[in-house]
């Protein structure tokens, strides 16, 4: 694997690590009533998703020629996915979803009611699915034998699942102090959510845009 393709998954990763609105709701449901079930429920319903994607992934990588056309083939999905991830971006830009109240989405206020069933199926909805489909293509073209295409899955779902797993971390730390870090964690979420995901979007999209141009051009 080159530092370019290495680069590209832990960015995908950390995309998907502090995509605001999954940590939010991760703080949200484990200071729900019944919270720890829900935060843990919502953890495996984020890490079944990404790890059904890895091991699809690994079990057709073997069938995968590797030939020039599909390297061609690779580097224009790596295109077409930075374009889109670049569309969503400035989607989100012009159509902030702030529909709730003037600081949270609708769904947010419906957490304490939720029970850990809907919870793990919240999880396995958030992630931005257009960031995995990349993450799959960087995989499939890294060069990596299975059994290394099996860690590094398994390194990639657990950097993308730091965000959602963080409040569960804290609470195990500092079990006492938990409610005022999840306040301050929330509030400064709120508050810079939006620069967080254009940021991070933009820049995935970049990334992408410029691998696939390259691989296209070489």
């Amino acid at each position: 694997m080159d530092l370019g393709s290495l680069l590209t998954l832990g960015l995908l990763a950390l995309f998907l690590a502090v995509q605001p609105w999954s940590v939010l709701g991760a703080i949200l449901l484990v200071t729900s009533r019944g919270g720890m079930r829900k935060e843990v429920a919502y953890v495996a319903g984020w890490v079944s998703a990404l790890t059904v994607v890895a091991a699809i992934t690994v079990a057709v990588y073997p069938a995968v020629p590797t030939s020039a056309a599909v390297s061609t083939g690779q580097s224009a999905a790596e295109l077409v996915l930075g374009v889109l991830v670049g569309l969503w971006v400035v989607w989100r830009w012009r159509h902030p979803q702030d529909a709730g109240t003037p600081s949270q989405p609708t769904w947010m206020g419906r957490l304490d009611g939720m029970s850990p069933l809907l919870a793990f199926g919240l999880g396995a909805f958030l992630p931005t699915y257009a960031i995995v489909v990349a993450a799959v293509t960087e995989l499939l073209s890294s060069g990596l034998s299975q059994a290394w295409l099996v860690v590094v899955a398994i390194l990639w779902v657990l950097l993308a699942s730091a965000g959602v797993a963080s409040p569960l971390v804290v609470l195990v730390r500092d079990r006492e102090g938990a409610p005022d870090t999840y306040r301050r964690w929330r509030a400064r979420i709120v508050a810079h959510s939006r620069a967080v995901v254009y940021g991070a979007g933009g820049l995935v999209a970049a990334v992408l845009v410029v691998k696939g141009l390259v691989g296209l051009l070489t």
